[in-house]
């Protein structure tokens, strides 16, 4: 006698899109690929801000001449990474931030999937990053125009440091770990995406006391 096994059932990529809709909506996190990965739901923490700021990073992480592997971060108000994802992307854009090559632990998200989420996520909301247009350029158009509107932290810091006599390189670029330094703040020692929407947030936040 054979022992039965129960046929697996599959997911539409239309019903596995509506899943990680339905977690995010409950304040729930996505990493990785596939819902499966991390379906937890958050307790609700108490309001920091009124805001609809969503703080965001975007990098290349891999590339193989065909495709490259991008790495997305969305951070939330209250702090929490709303999605962090490995999306492959066909799009020929440029390589930026991060190194060129990097094992991943996951699978990288489908383009398709991730610019359904991305389009919910920006919904409405100020998007905020470092150097706005480079990084909002990276983003699904449709994500992008969804959103209400985007602010650039590296703008506010540099006239933020004009009004307060901050002093900076006439010379040198100015990078997110010179604002932090500069503002008393630790600086980022990892090129990760998630980190890095998460210090935009810090900063952002800190200008609001200094301004």
């Amino acid at each position: 006698m054979f022992p039965f096994r129960r046929k697996k059932k599959t997911t539409s990529p239309e019903k596995k899109i509506e899943d990680i809709i339905d977690v995010l909506s409950k304040g729930g996190v996505i990493r990785g690929n596939d819902i499966a990965l991390r379906n937890t739901i958050l307790k609700s923490a108490p309001q920091i801000s009124a805001s609809d700021h969503i703080y965001f990073a975007v990098r290349s992480v891999a590339a193989d001449g065909r495709q490259h592997v991008m790495q997305y971060a969305f951070v939330d108000d209250r702090g929490n990474v709303a999605l962090s994802a490995f999306v492959r992307s066909k799009s020929p854009a440029t390589m930026y931030g991060g190194a060129a090559s990097e094992d991943l632990s996951v699978e990288p998200m489908d383009e398709a999937v991730f610019a359904n989420l991305a389009v919910r996520l920006c919904a409405g909301a100020t998007l905020v990053a470092f150097h706005r247009v480079l990084q909002t350029g990276l983003l699904p158009d449709h994500a992008m125009a969804s959103a209400a509107g985007s602010e650039c932290v590296w703008r506010r810091f540099q006239a933020v440091a004009r009004r307060k006599g901050i002093r900076l390189s006439r010379h040198e670029p100015l990078t997110l770990n010179d604002c932090l330094e500069k503002l008393g703040m630790a600086p980022l020692e990892t090129d990760d995406a998630a980190m890095r929407a998460l210090a935009i947030r810090a900063l952002w936040r800190q200008l609001d006391d200094v301004d």
